[in-house]
């Protein structure tokens, strides 16, 4: 109860309602990842902005790209620390916005809605922490390779003669930890050169081979960061991560329901072939209704007599409720909404 509290109060306030930089600032703390520190700058510069440039013709632009800087960061599908600092560029110097600009600006992705937000927050807090217990069912196979890699006397050797050969130190950061290359989506895109020219380029090659061959993300000191078994939203949907090294039992070592929980935050609807081709059906009767709507119209019918009318042109039976074709309505708007946007 206490946690919902705090989504409330948190999302509450983000429709139709101004926010201000105190509420603002309440809503990064809530963040993980230490929000008011990499977005404080970004809060403050929009609400000194707005006190003086509000009527300008382009802040509706500032404001779009600003309400994603109080998103989690696992939904930005950009930079908006960035964005937003160009757009205030644009409007404090007076200088028109690009195309390619407002495009962008106007590409974006509906805000995700205050589920999505809230379960990618507490996603985010748990990722932070190096947490997936809630999502997973197998920790017992985590804990004993863990325990096994920091006896073995091949791994201690190992980064034993990287030490030899490196200064380790200088490549750890403000937690003694250091981290090898990233694998991106689809394993594309990654820069795996080798830079021999300089020292650091060649102890992150070294690193980087040393992680893969005992299944590590990092070093913590002369602690070894396995690899976990882990489930991360990600902007372009739910990646799940399965190590080389791990026995995996599809059925045994993912929490399912709680996977499908967190992707289903951002809106999924149902789907399926008999899904499919109900809504198929009813998008067919949709678009009949709109012409027999017309039709009615034409004719003068009015009551009773359109009732029937439209009925017989469905193939209905004259029975049929009212609110049954209302529905139809509405749902045809709904579909003319997506096609009209694109999705």
């Amino acid at each position: 109860m206490i946690w919902r509290i705090a989504i409330r109060a948190t999302f509450g306030d983000n429709r139709g309602v101004q926010s201000s930089l105190k509420s603002d600032t309440k809503k990064l703390a809530a963040l993980a990842y230490h929000r008011v520190e990499y977005s404080g700058e970004t809060v403050k510069a929009f609400h000194r902005l707005r006190k003086t440039s509000q009527k300008h013709p382009d802040f509706p632009l500032l404001e779009k790209a600003y309400a994603w800087i109080l998103v989690p960061f696992v939904l930005w599908p950009v930079d908006f620390h960035t964005l937003c600092r160009i757009i205030q560029e644009h409007i404090e110097a007076g200088s028109p916005i690009e195309d390619d600009l407002r495009l962008l600006v106007n590409t974006l992705p509906p805000l995700p809605d205050e589920k999505a937000q809230s379960a990618a927050m507490q996603h985010e807090h748990a990722v932070q922490h190096g947490s997936y217990e809630s999502l997973i069912h197998s920790q017992h196979k985590f804990d004993a390779m863990e325990m096994q890699l920091a006896g073995d006397p091949a791994f201690l050797n190992a980064w034993r003669k990287i030490q030899e050969c490196f200064d380790v130190a200088k490549f750890q950061d403000h937690k003694q930890i250091i981290r090898r290359r990233l694998v991106t989506e689809r394993n594309m895109g990654n820069d795996t050169s080798i830079r021999w020219n300089t020292k650091a380029g060649r102890f992150q090659a070294v690193f980087d081979a040393f992680c893969q061959r005992w299944n590590l993300y990092g070093m913590e000191g002369d602690k070894p960061l396995l690899l976990k078994l882990t489930t991360n939203l990600t902007p372009f949907g739910t990646m799940i991560f399965i190590p080389a090294y791990w026995s995996f039992d599809s059925k045994r070592d993912l929490n399912w329901q709680s996977i499908t929980k967190l992707h289903n935050a951002r809106g999924v609807r149902k789907q399926g072939q008999k899904l499919a081709l109900g809504v198929a059906g009813r998008k067919n009767d949709a678009e009949k209704l709109l012409h027999l709507d017309r039709e009615a119209m034409q004719r003068g019918l009015k009551g009773d007599k359109k009732h029937e009318f439209i009925c017989a042109g469905l193939g209905w039976v004259p029975g049929t409720s009212p609110k049954r074709i209302s529905r139809l309505r509405t749902e045809f708007k709904n579909y003319r909404t997506e096609e009209l946007s694109g999705e």
